[in-house]
């Protein structure tokens, strides 16, 4: 063999065998990358990887400054839940609403802030996009393994054309459709050990800041009103709703709230677009009837909103309603 030729098979081998290495670490990625949540859309829309559970050894792997994956799982958890708190036990539950997209983790932290700007895996959201996205997460307040007598859930909602998953409570935009409700009027959501229905009563429009409405904040993310107390949210919520969605809304009920930030008075005006549902009762079915389903043409907006159109407010003088325990 002329020293040509020799020089000509090795670089064939070589190149062979750059190929096979190719393929193998392809075909590695693809088989390590099964089981695990997806980084860049855990906590936004449904991270595929989270319905699965994968084995001890693989769950070993994830790990961050601030969390380690453990197998030590709280009495009573519920099977399809053990992975993704295995990755991130700060896990209160699952959020989703059939037959839309909104299909979640919900987390908990020591308060409404980590979360705001912090992934499922504890990271903070600008790491891995332009924008600090944070997790959907339950008000630090509630009681993750029972019922509060509200639920609130918290979350930002985007979405962008710029490549960032769409998060989760962006689905809520479509409930200010009532049509949207009539399709899809159902929240299911599971704590770590129980799972619960809650059909939805209300969706609204809610100010955050006192200064836009005559110096009052409807406080609709209180977690524990009494019964006499919630009277009076009943009430505000009323005002407030889009459209009657004849569902009953009664002072022994419990709810669950889902609130995202929105602007549709304005970007001046700090405002949260609401979903409230409220626990299925005992034998109830969970079809809703569609005729009782109404527009409110004269929902309560702020009173910014009422100078700007040159309109009299006809809540002004209405009760300053405050949460209460009793």
């Amino acid at each position: 063999m002329n020293k040509k030729v020799a020089v000509i098979l090795t670089a064939v081998f070589a190149a062979v065998a750059v190929l096979f290495t190719v393929l193998a670490a392809v075909n590695f990625t693809k088989k390590s990358d099964e089981g695990f949540i997806d980084e860049k859309t855990a906590g936004l829309v449904l991270a595929e990887g989270v319905e699965n559970d994968t084995v001890s050894a693989e769950l070993d792997s994830v790990k961050s400054n601030a969390m380690k994956a453990q197998t030590q799982y709280p009495e009573g958890i519920l099977e399809e839940l053990k992975q993704a708190y295995a990755i991130n036990n700060d896990l209160a539950g699952w959020l989703s609403i059939p037959g839309t997209e909104m299909d979640t983790a919900v987390l908990l932290g020591d308060d409404n802030s980590y979360y705001l700007k912090k992934d499922f895996y504890n990271k903070t959201t600008y790491e891995t996009s332009a924008d600090n996205y944070g997790n959907i997460y339950l008000d630090y307040r509630c009681l993750p393994d029972h019922l509060s007598k509200n639920m609130v859930i918290h979350g930002h909602t985007t979405g962008k054309s710029d490549g960032i998953p769409k998060q989760a409570f962006r689905s809520l935009y479509d409930y200010r459709d009532k049509n949207h409700f009539i399709k899809n009027p159902i929240i299911k959501y599971k704590t770590l050990t129980g799972e619960y229905t809650y059909k939805i009563c209300a969706v609204f429009l809610s100010n955050t800041q006192p200064k836009d409405d005559n110096g009052y904040f409807f406080n609709y993310i209180y977690p524990d009103m009494g019964e006499n107390n919630m009277v009076g949210y009943i009430e505000q919520v009323n005002q407030r709703k889009l459209y009657e969605t004849g569902v009953s809304l009664e002072p022994t009920d419990k709810v669950i709230t889902l609130s995202t930030c929105i602007y549709d008075y304005g970007k001046n005006v700090d405002t949260r677009l609401v979903v409230v549902g409220r626990l299925l009762h005992e034998g109830e079915s969970e079809a809703i009837d569609a005729s009782l389903v109404k527009d409110n043409p004269d929902y309560r907006r702020p009173q910014v909103w009422y100078n700007a159109k040159g309109k009299t407010n006809p809540y002004k003088g209405a009760e300053k309603w405050q949460p209460s325990p009793n």
